[in-house]
């Protein structure tokens, strides 16, 4: 029975061995996991915050490619636009020439008809000259023929020298008329032949103005139809340019969205870091005994964030740091809490830097002094501008959540918002 309870007790204490080994693993591994979640808790943080610049890279460069497509747009809209005036230019001059063209086509036809008429009147006049010759030759044959054209036969046969002197009077006016009717067919028929020439020269000068009016028309076809054609390769131009700029809005409208959420997850996971780093916050009274060098990163941080926010302002951002360096929660130096991942925005930008390399002014470097000293004129823990607080808390509020101010206290000092969680 002894040796029962010995071997009872034995085993007893080597299950209360077990149990506090596994208790002990099981303590450092929470342990672990919680430096863990914190570390992934400001790790998301600076993820999100990466993904959020990102994000708004995306937009802008969206925003550069459709402000380029829009403006090759606008310069193809007015191509299109001075190749449809040239297209009309274009077409007025060939209503222009096609109108010359049959002005042209009237006259020719008028001259054609001119020259008609004057061929019939050369063929009247024709007629008549040959006639008149023809009765001319017959008169003088029929004289020959009966010799009345022989002074001394008609002397002879004459009864008196009045007779005589009467037969060649006669003669000669016959003769003179036919003299003249001849001159004057002669003369008519020249005068037509120098007016036909003229109409006909007229006429040939006219066709080949038509002729030239023809080809000006036909360059000018020419013309509006390769124009055209360039009209139409701008429009579809226009067209894939118009897609694109619908497509790149898409897009975009796409970034802005998602820059949207991914800035909505990095608000909400700042407010879940700091919610979780608050720990008390009884105010730095102090007893800090810091170095030139840690005084000039306070200034210089003071000024990056409130250098504009008066005394009261510039010495509540120094008071802020002072109280991390006094919260267990934070770490407890000034550059520590300075330079501390994700949690002052100038530092991550360089503007703090850049304030440190020229040297912080002179009330920076006062305000730092000052909350160093255990001045300060708050004990919170954590500052943004009031405008950032209130647009937080109302879309923290239109999402149906427990408003970002309903969940704080703080107060207001300038532009900027000092707050504890409650």
């Amino acid at each position: 029975m002894l040796l029962n309870l010995s071997v009872v007790r034995a085993d007893r204490e080597k299950g209360m061995k077990r149990f506090k080994g596994c208790l002990a693993i099981f303590i450092i591994a929470a342990l672990c996991l919680c430096s863990s979640a914190a570390q992934a808790s400001q790790s998301e943080v600076d993820r999100l915050k990466q993904e959020s610049e990102k994000a708004k890279g995306t937009v802008n460069e969206l925003n550069d490619k459709r402000k380029q497509v829009e403006g090759t747009k606008q310069q193809l809209e007015g191509q299109a636009d001075s190749l449809s005036g040239q297209i009309s230019n274009l077409n007025n001059q060939i209503s222009n020439v096609t109108g010359e063209i049959s002005e042209t086509e009237e006259d020719i036809a008028k001259v054609e008809a001119d020259i008609e008429v004057l061929k019939e009147q050369l063929e009247q006049n024709q007629a008549s000259l040959d006639a008149q010759k023809e009765s001319m030759k017959l008169r003088i044959q029929y004289m020959y023929e009966n010799r009345t054209t022989n002074t001394l036969v008609n002397f002879l046969e004459s009864g008196s020298i009045s007779e005589f002197l009467q037969r060649l009077e006669y003669m000669a006016q016959i003769t003179a008329y036919d003299q003249k009717a001849v001159e004057k067919f002669e003369a008519t028929q020249k005068e037509i032949e120098d007016t036909k020439s003229a109409i006909e020269e007229k006429g040939q000068e006219l066709s080949a103005y038509q002729d030239n009016l023809e080809s000006k028309k036909t360059q000018l076809g020419v013309l509006v139809g390769d124009t055209s054609a360039a009209l139409n390769i701008t429009n579809s131009q226009i067209a894939d340019t118009q897609a694109a700029i619908e497509q790149i809005e898409k897009q975009l409208q796409e970034a802005k969205d998602y820059e949207k959420r991914i800035q909505k997850q990095y608000q909400d996971a700042q407010v879940a870091l700091a919610e979780k780093l608050a720990g008390e916050h009884g105010g730095y009274s102090g007893g800090y005994s810091t170095s030139d060098e840690e005084t000039l990163i306070l200034a210089a941080l003071i000024q990056a964030e409130a250098a504009n926010q008066g005394d009261a302002g510039r010495l509540a951002v120094g008071s802020v740091v002072m109280n991390r360096v006094a919260s267990s929660k934070f770490p407890n130096t000034v550059s520590g809490v300075v330079y501390a991942s994700g949690q002052f925005a100038p530092v991550t930008s360089g503007r703090v830097a850049l304030i440190l390399a020229e040297g912080p002014n002179s009330a920076c470097q006062y305000a730092a002094a000052q909350a160093i000293a255990g001045n300060t004129n708050t004990d919170a823990l954590f500052f943004c501008t009031y405008t950032y607080a209130q647009s937080l808390h109302d879309s923290q509020v239109a999402a149906g959540q427990s408003g970002f101010l309903d969940r704080t206290e703080g107060t207001t000092i300038n532009a900027h918002y000092f707050y504890n969680y409650k």
